[in-house]
């Protein structure tokens, strides 16, 4: 009987008798916790990022208002499952949300002269984890390169951090060399593992100069890769051909052919 949810006055009142009924009503629902919970968020968090990015590649909103729908049912899934044990409900979620939201932005709400908002919104932040002993605490487990940059946002605070991009990559070059030199020598693999990870780590730290997202170029070139693959795929089908049959170099040729062809639907399509 859906008019228990739809005859409610608010989308606030909706949403919360949702959750509760799916809470008592559905045996999936009813099982979860906030543990199982977490997969499913973190699924969610990126198939976001993914129709955010059909928006910039095709103008479609349509994915997105899906997507942001199934990321809010986990904020209510939470909030659900803290007040069955207690701790706090949806509500209080949200008034915490506002109040956090008012001391971060005095320059909005108490008409104060604005500061460089990224080191006020910083300088806030910091007010409020009074406890944390060393600017590396209190950064959440975010995938590897995210975290990185995050890490090294933080020792930029205190003027650890390289003034200019091109200083970076000449760190990038010095790195490559010591990772060609232990490849070279024939090195084993933990050592192979810490000099690649420095890699990484100079590259996430390039992006973070050039104001780019490591973590979202990597998926946006991993999309690319994938659609190109494709690519070369119907292209061999077309020719009759089998991509394990072919040798490096016709393997090679055929996806410069698939990349012309993308670049020929961006430029002509």
């Amino acid at each position: 009987m859906p008019d228990r949810i739809l005859n409610k006055d608010n989308y606030y009142d909706k949403l919360y008798t949702l959750m509760g009924v799916l809470r008592k009503e559905c045996p999936w629902d009813r099982k979860q916790t906030i543990a199982s919970l977490r997969q499913y968020t973190l699924e969610e968090v990126h198939e976001v990022i993914e129709a955010i990015d059909q928006v910039d590649v095709n103008g479609d909103w349509q994915p997105l208002k899906a997507e942001l729908g199934d990321l809010l049912i986990q904020v209510l899934f939470y909030a659900c499952i803290a007040e069955e044990s207690g701790q706090f409900n949806l509500a209080d979620v949200i008034d915490g949300l506002i109040e956090k939201m008012i001391y971060r932005h005095p320059h909005v709400f108490d008409q104060r002269q604005a500061e460089n908002l990224d080191e006020q919104w910083n300088k806030l932040k910091d007010a409020e984890h009074t406890d944390r002993q060393s600017l590396m605490d209190g950064i959440p487990p975010l995938p590897a390169l995210k975290y990185a940059q995050k890490q090294q946002q933080r020792a930029a605070r205190v003027g650890f951090d390289w003034t200019e991009a091109t200083t970076v990559i000449e760190k990038m070059h010095e790195e490559l060399a010591e990772f060609e030199y232990e490849v070279r020598h024939q090195s084993g693999p933990e050592r192979l593992e810490d000099e690649f990870g420095d890699i990484l780590f100079t590259l996430a730290n390039l992006a973070r100069k050039m104001d780019l997202d490591a973590e979202l170029c990597l998926m946006r070139t991993n999309r690319k890769f994938a659609h190109r693959f494709r690519k070369m795929e119907d292209l061999a089908n077309q020719s009759e051909q089998s991509l394990s049959d072919m040798d490096i170099n016709a393997l090679e040729l055929l996806y410069k052919k698939a990349k012309e062809q993308e670049t020929m639907g961006v430029n002509h399509g």
